[in-house]
């Protein structure tokens, strides 16, 4: 009996010892297949999973190039791309700013790791008693990591690389930096991202100084932008704001006082009070601006607040004044467009800068891409080359049928009236806008020396160096003209024009300043002050009399090209220097149209707005010192010649007398 008992109980306990080992078994399998499914599903969550930034680099992730124009005065007059504010530091932000978005956003923010489990449990219940979701348990830190570093699908894999990744940016940051960020970047609708751009947009002054009213709008806006937009839906960004007031009170950050007070005094939203000029005053110079900023600080920076030199009032002018006369003669005489540039003649700097009538229909620069013959306005630089070379503004020269050069190179250039007025002095060829004595000058002096002369004043463009020109055959831009001729306003001195005063990024950082530079003398001081007195004259009685702005002196040129393809006048007093260009993009003639004419009429309405207010002031002109007799005599003597033969023409023509100034070049 006791054998069989040691036997069973020998049995019984390699049995149990059997079971033992059998439950070991499956409890080793069970932790392998869960060890396997935990690192499988480890690895599968993790996959593809991003590196959170560095600190700095978190302030620039995701940063879509914009910029801000701001004018002479340091007023924003454009903007391009998202709206991003200046970065503000919590010390900088009244407290309920971030006490709004924390009781709406995240409640607990101070007390958990980046997840809040209470949140989440509590979520679960809200959700599965409504059958569907009402409730979310996403942090604050979780919101930005989506923003900064996950797409938006909405699956278990993303949010677990969510919240994985926002448990280890609250090891890398602090709450305070984190909080920072997050209001800073959160996107608050209509391409404005951070409280300081919002608050600019909808109340038009900085988050610094909003109220609790306002604070309340802003933070109801990141659970939907669109939905809760203060200016599309008011009711629902309303009702919202209320809701974020009520928790801000149950919560203990206001009182019920402040919180009364606020709901007794909604926020205001300012809208459309920014004084943006917009694009189709704005476009042409836009564009140029970005283009010079690139060159200048490259394109790593993606956001940009460039003040420019611009005056807001002269851009808005500048653009009616060639709508206006180019709408006016468009059917008539065939004009279709027309460019302005003015700069202010002792600076360089540039006021106001069109490059075409309508941005929106064509976004072709006139002023700066535009590459047009200047006719007769270039031959200024033909003068300016014959006084270095040792002409007199009191130089005579034939006006008669002339032919220049031999072969090949043989022309015989024409006056635009197609008559001659015999003996001339160089002042009146110039007044006369006569072609067949400036094509004589320029041989004389050689193109070479007109061509080394016009780069020299600060035309950029290529040209040729041959007879033709003396008629400005050789393309130019516009805005190169203007600036070259206020190296005679300035006595020979080169200001080269500059339309960017700073370069800033919206964290204030200094990108770059133009620095005010000694001008350089390229022009003897003589020879430029009988230019400007030379061109005085074609304004005061020559071809571009129509210019004459009563006791204010101005000075300037007229150009027609070949066929009445373009029409210039650059012109200056002591205060503008400013180009007009008119013409047609294709390259089609215009209906007789001069420099003389509508280009002249545009300056003209352009400089009388451009001046008001300001000091008259004249031109660095004297009259010029001849103590020579002879000379004196001779001048004199071609000078009623060239007068008396004008009148005997007009009689022969049967016209009534007229002055001298009979040419529209």
């Amino acid at each position: 009996m006791e054998t069989f008992r040691a036997d069973l109980n020998t049995e019984n306990e390699k049995s149990g010892n059997r079971k033992l080992r059998w439950v070991w078994s499956i409890l080793f399998g069970l932790v392998f297949i869960g060890a396997i499914g935990f690192f499988s599903a480890r690895s599968y969550l993790l996959d593809g999973i991003p590196e959170l930034p560095d600190k700095q680099a978190m302030w620039e992730k995701n940063l879509q190039p914009n910029i801000s124009l701001l004018d002479r005065d340091g007023i924003v007059i454009g903007h391009r791309g998202p709206f991003y504010g200046r970065p503000l530091k919590l010390s900088e932000m009244p407290p309920w700013l971030p006490d709004a978005f924390l009781a709406i956003e995240d409640q607990r923010f101070w007390q958990h790791p980046g997840i809040d489990r209470k949140a989440i449990f509590r979520a679960l219940i809200e959700n599965s008693k409504a059958g569907k979701k009402v409730q979310g348990g996403s942090t604050l830190t979780q919101q930005l990591v989506k923003n900064m570093v996950l797409t938006r699908e909405k699956t278990y894999k993303r949010k677990f690389q969510e919240m994985w990744l926002a448990y280890k940016m609250e090891q890398m940051l602090s709450k305070q930096e984190i909080l920072e960020l997050y209001l800073n970047r959160v996107d608050l609708g209509n391409r404005s991202f951070g409280v300081e751009a919002a608050s600019q947009r909808l109340f038009g002054k900085s988050a610094q100084e909003i109220s609790i009213s306002e604070a309340i709008v802003l933070a109801a806006i990141p659970k939907a932008p669109t939905t809760y937009d203060p200016i599309k839906h008011p009711e629902a960004s309303a009702n919202r704001a209320q809701m974020v007031l009520q928790n801000m009170m149950v919560q203990g950050k206001i009182s019920p006082q402040e919180m009364q007070e606020a709901a007794l005094k909604p926020a205001e939203l300012k809208i459309g009070e920014n004084g943006y000029l917009g694009e189709q005053n704005l476009g042409h110079l836009f564009d140029v601006v970005t283009e010079r900023a690139k060159d200048l600080v490259g394109t790593q920076s993606g956001d940009l607040i460039i003040s420019t030199t611009i005056d807001p009032k002269l851009q808005v002018h500048a653009l009616k004044t060639i709508t206006t006369v180019v709408d006016k003669f468009q059917k008539t005489k065939k004009v279709s467009d027309g460019a302005l540039v003015s700069i202010e003649t002792e600076t360089g700097a540039v006021r106001a800068l069109v490059g075409g009538r309508n941005y929106n229909k064509s976004k072709f620069n006139r002023a700066t891409q535009a590459l047009r013959q200047p006719g007769s306005s270039f031959k200024a630089f033909v003068y300016a080359a014959a006084l270095e070379a040792g002409f007199t503004p009191g130089t005579v020269r034939i006006d008669q049928p002339t032919t220049i050069g031999s072969g090949e190179t043989e022309w015989s250039p024409k006056n635009y009236t197609r008559r001659y007025r015999g003996p001339l002095t160089l002042r009146e060829a110039l007044k006369l806008s006569i072609n067949t004595v400036a094509a004589q000058v320029a041989a004389e002096v050689g193109p070479n020396k007109v061509v080394e002369l016009a780069n020299r004043f600060g035309i950029t463009t290529k040209l040729g160096a041959n007879y033709s020109i003396a008629l400005g055959s050789s393309e130019v831009h516009l805005i190169d003209m203007t600036s070259s001729f206020m190296v005679f306003a300035n006595e020979g001195q080169k200001y080269p024009p500059y339309l960017i005063e700073n370069i800033t990024d919206t964290a204030g950082k200094n990108l770059f300043t133009h620095r005010s530079r000694p001008p350089e003398r390229v022009y003897a001081l003589p020879y430029a002050r009988q230019m400007t007195g030379m061109l005085r004259d074609v304004v005061e009685n020559g071809t571009g009399r129509g210019a004459k702005m009563g006791e204010r002196q101005a000075a300037g040129k007229t150009g027609t090209s070949q066929d009445y393809r373009d029409a210039w006048f650059i012109g200056f007093t002591a205060d503008y220097t400013t180009g007009v260009w008119m013409g047609n993009d294709d390259n089609t003639p215009m209906k007789k149209i001069t420099g003389g004419l509508l280009p002249v009429d545009a300056w003209k309405m352009y400089m009388k707005e451009a001046h008001k207010g300001k000091k008259i002031r004249a031109l660095k002109a004297p009259e010029p010192l001849i103590t020579d007799a002879e000379t004196k005599i001779l001048m004199s003597f071609y000078e009623n010649l060239t007068q008396s033969l004008t009148a005997e023409r007009n009689l022969a023509n049967g016209q009534i007398a007229k002055t001298a100034a009979g040419s529209a070049n």
